[in-house]
């Protein structure tokens, strides 16, 4: 069984935590991946320590998890990129071996695997929730699974925050702008209708009724009926045609996927079934995926994604899967 390239500190007093010896190896190697320093042997011998033992897998994504709350950032499938510039190896592990020990008292890394990480937001629903609310300027938001919204209405605002999700906005007309701030960019519409989902940093928008405005720093685009642009870190994409039919058919019970990245596929499946899906292979996340699923029927959805790709999924409790090649 592989063990973590480097030893794992006792805490440097008798007032921090200690951990179990799971734990301590759980955030030696957190420490490791967090950095971007691991070689791909390094990731490899994780990927095995994590396929160990189930023990293994649930200490190191409660760690994860405690991680990413209190930084307030969404969790994501790739390891986290490096943010921790200035900070001592050893004083990571030790602030993370004690996220770790509060992750256990708190029970926060458990909801964060089911999903629920945001009941605080104005507007929110569980995974594989729908929900409709009518907003004060009679505008309509139809919230698929695992969204959560805040809101900022008053005489002369309309603006919503997407912390995360996807919903179907419905905008009243207003000589008043609504905008919807995500964290790839903001959304601005006078009236229209739309759907609009936030993944880790990007965003897709494909407008069905009237038209929707994009914009991000340095750049713009304005949507008409019938057209998606996808937008991010990574700048804006081109305006093409909508596949509304795809796009939407999650109102009607449905999750249409065409030539889909895997990783994609994924961040949406996480929104109607609980528990976590990491896949272990770069290529394998770009794969393109095409198939049809009953989001009625959260527990079968993997097993059609398996007999749609070479892969083998590896399940720890319902609340982790690990996806590798066949």
């Amino acid at each position: 069984m592989a063990e973590p390239p480097f030893p794992t500190p006792a805490p440097a007093s008798p007032d921090e935590p200690q951990a179990d010896p799971i734990s301590q190896q759980a955030c030696a190697w957190f420490a490791l991946i967090f950095e971007g320093s691991a070689s791909q042997a390094e990731h490899e011998q994780w990927l095995e320590w994590m396929l160990a033992d189930p023990r293994h897998a649930k200490a190191y994504l409660e760690l994860e998890a405690l991680w990413a709350l209190a930084a307030e950032l969404p969790a994501v499938q790739a390891p986290p990129a490096p943010k921790a510039r200035g900070i001592s190896r050893r004083r990571f592990m030790q602030l993370a071996m004690a996220a770790c020990t509060a992750a256990v008292a708190t029970g926060s890394a458990t909801l964060w695997l089911k999903g629920d990480g945001l009941s605080f937001a104005d507007l929110h629903t569980r995974v594989g929730e729908t929900r409709t609310e009518r907003l004060p300027d009679g505008s309509v938001i139809e919230l698929a699974g695992n969204t959560a919204l805040d809101l900022d209405f008053s005489g002369t605002t309309r603006r919503l925050r997407m912390l995360r999700g996807q919903a179907y906005f419905k905008v009243a007309a207003d000589t008043r702008p609504l905008r919807i701030d995500t964290e790839a960019g903001t959304v601005i519409s006078h009236q229209g209708a739309f759907c609009l989902s936030c993944d880790a940093g990007s965003a897709d928008l494909a407008v069905s009724e009237h038209n929707a405005g994009v914009q991000i720093p340095g750049q713009q685009a304005q949507l008409g009926q019938g057209e998606a642009v996808t937008f991010g870190a990574a700048g804006l994409g081109p305006v093409q045609r909508a596949e509304l039919d795809q796009v939407l058919a999650w109102r009607n019970g449905s999750l249409v996927f065409f030539d889909t990245p895997l990783a994609k596929v994924v961040n949406h499946l996480q929104r109607w079934r609980e528990g976590r899906i990491f896949i272990a292979d770069e290529r394998l996340a770009a794969r393109p995926v095409s198939l049809i699923l009953n989001r009625q029927h959260p527990e079968q959805m993997l097993d059609v994604l398996a007999r749609t790709l070479p892969i083998r999924l590896s399940r720890y409790t319902d609340l982790v899967t690990i996806i590798r090649p066949a």
